[in-house]
C-alpha cells in the first residue's frame, strides 16, 4: 500500500523499439493496460512504426506515438535512432511523466538520454534479452549506465550477463520474469474450433504435430528445428512441424524445407491469436533458439499443457527443469532437438506428467497478476524514494 506521504504514480512513459509481435512488447502492453485500468495517464512512444500492441493499446485510449525509424543494420541503424533524440524529448516534455520506462536496447539507450535532458528523476530500463553477436551494445549501455534509475532484467542469467558485459553493480538491477494470463489458457482440451483450424492447417485427426510459436528471426533457431523434423519422420511419418508467426526470415525456411523435401509436412500457419488454439493442436512445443531473455512462448505452452523441449539459453533453465518439467537440449543442435522430440512421443504418459508439472509451476509462480504486482511494487518503491 502506497505510504500517505508518497506521491502516487499518477503518469508515466513507456518508450519501446517496436509495438509489433514480440515478447517485450506483449510485456509492455499488459503493464500500460494495467496502470491505465487503474487510472495512472499513460502514454507510450514507439520508435518504429506501430504493430498490432500498439494498436491494441490506442483501442483502449492510450496515446501511442510512432517515430517511424527505419530498421536499418548495424550501426547505421543506431545512428538513426539517435539522431530521433529531438523527437522524444519533444514528447516527454509535452506528456511530463514521473517515470521513463523503456524496452529493448535502442529504446533504452535513447530513453536514458532523453530522460536526462528533461530532468525525469525515474528512468527504468528493462533488459529482455542476451545480444552475444552485438558486443558494442554492452559497451554502450555501460558508458551510459550512469543515467539509468533502475535496471530490470527478465531473468537472472540476463542480470549476471548484463553485470559481466556492461560492468553494472549487481544491486543495481532487479529481476522481474514474465507472467502469463492463466485465464487464457483455461481447459487444456481440443474444441471445435481447434478441429477446424487444424483442418484448415492440413493437420489430419490422426496426425502427431510438434511445432513452434516465434517470431521468424535467426535468432529463433527455426531453421535448426526443420533439419531436427527431417530426422524425426522416419519413426512418424504422419508427423507434421507446425510453424507459428511471422519475420523476415519465413521466406528462407520455407526454402530450407523444400530442400531437404519436407515441404508438405512443414505447415506455416503464420501469426495466430489466441495463441492457445495452436497450441492445443500440439503433442510437443520446441524452443529451438540460439538466445533468449526468458520467453513468453514457453510460457504460453506449458500454461496450455502443451509438453516442451527447449534451448538451454537465457534464463530458459530457470523455467525449465531438466527431466522434471520439460527437456532441455543445446542450441543449434538439430540430432539432440530431434532425440528429446522423439522421447517424448514415444513416451506419452510420461509427457503427459511433465506437462502438468509444467503447468503447476506456471500457476504457482509466473501469473501474470503476480508479475504486475511486481511492477506495481517497484513504482511505488522509486517514486518513495523520490519523496
Amino acid at each position: 500500500m502506497t505510504d500517505s506521504k508518497t506521491q502516487p504514480l499518477e503518469r508515466i512513459l513507456f518508450v519501446a523499439t517496436t509495438t509489433h509481435v514480440g515478447g517485450a512488447e506483449k510485456v509492455l502492453s499488459a503493464i500500460a493496460t494495467h496502470l491505465h485500468k487503474k487510472g495512472v495517464s499513460v502514454a507510450v512512444c514507439s520508435l518504429k512504426s506501430i504493430g498490432p500492441y500498439g494498436e491494441q493499446l490506442e483501442s483502449l485510449g492510450i496515446p501511442v506515438q510512432s517515430f517511424d525509424i527505419a530498421d536499418d543494420p548495424g550501426f547505421r541503424g543506431l545512428l538513426s535512432y539517435l539522431l530521433s533524440l529531438p523527437k522524444l524529448v519533444r514528447q516527454i516534455r509535452l506528456f511530463r511523466p514521473q517515470v521513463v520506462h523503456a524496452f529493448l536496447f535502442r529504446a533504452n539507450l535513447l530513453a536514458r538520454i532523453a530522460a536526462r535532458l528533461c530532468r525525469v528523476s525515474i528512468n527504468i530500463s528493462s533488459i529482455r534479452i542476451i545480444e552475444n553477436d552485438r558486443p558494442f551494445y554492452f559497451f554502450l549501455d555501460g558508458l551510459t549506465s550512469s543515467l539509468v534509475t533502475q535496471y530490470l532484467a527478465v531473468s537472472e542469467r540476463v542480470k549476471d550477463v548484463t553485470c559481466a558485459r556492461s560492468h553494472i553493480k549487481a544491486e543495481r538491477i532487479r529481476v522481474i520474469r514474465n507472467g502469463v494470463d492463466l485465464s487464457s489458457f483455461a481447459g487444456s482440451t481440443q474444441s471445435e474450433a481447434d478441429a477446424s483450424l487444424a483442418s484448415q492447417l492440413g493437420i489430419g485427426a490422426n496426425s502427431l504435430v510438434c511445432g513452434t510459436m516465434a517470431r521468424l528471426h535467426r535468432q529463433k533457431g527455426v531453421r535448426y528445428l526443420i533439419e531436427a523434423f527431417v530426422l524425426l519422420l522416419a519413426d512418424f511419418p504422419s508427423l507434421k512441424l507446425l510453424i507459428v508467426g511471422e519475420g523476415s526470415e519465413r521466406a528462407s525456411l520455407a526454402n530450407r524445407a523444400v530442400e531437404l523435401g519436407v515441404c508438405q509436412s512443414v505447415l506455416f500457419a503464420g501469426h495466430r491469436n489466441p495463441p492457445v488454439r495452436c497450441l492445443r493442436l500440439m503433442n510437443v512445443f520446441v524452443l529451438p533458439s540460439l538466445y533468449e531473455g526468458f520467453p513468453n512462448t514457453l510460457l504460453e505452452a506449458m500454461a496450455a499443457h502443451v509438453p516442451v523441449v527447449a534451448s538451454d539459453v537465457g534464463g530458459v533453465n530457470e523455467l525449465v527443469r531438466q527431466d522434471e518439467n520439460g527437456l532441455l537440449v543445446p542450441p543449434g543442435d538439430p540430432l539432440a532437438l530431434a532425440e528429446a522430440v522423439r522421447s517424448l512421443l514415444l513416451n506419452p504418459d510420461k509427457a503427459k506428467h511433465m506437462a502438468t508439472v509444467a503447468y503447476d509451476r506456471i500457476r504457482k509462480e509466473f501469473s501474470l497478476e503476480g508479475m504486475l504486482e511486481e511492477y506495481d511494487d517497484l513504482y511505488e518503491e522509486l517514486l518513495s524514494k523520490e519523496s
